[in-house]
């Protein structure tokens, strides 16, 4: 998991950095993603945004 890569949450849709998905809950499983919105910490649940980068000339 790189932390500066884009992850979305299957269920409330929420974005943000790698790190800021962060197990926080007790039962969580620290080597998978945690949604601080809604705590889904379902691995198959998010996605990787990638976002295309255009160079300017």
């Amino acid at each position: 998991m790189e932390s500066n890569s884009l992850y979305e949450c299957g269920i409330c849709y929420y974005q943000s950095r790698a790190k800021d998905f962060t197990p926080i809950t007790v039962s969580a499983d620290f080597s998978a993603l945690e949604c601080p919105k809604c705590l889904n910490n379902d691995k198959d649940q998010f996605t990787e945004i990638t976002i295309a980068v255009e160079q300017a000339a």
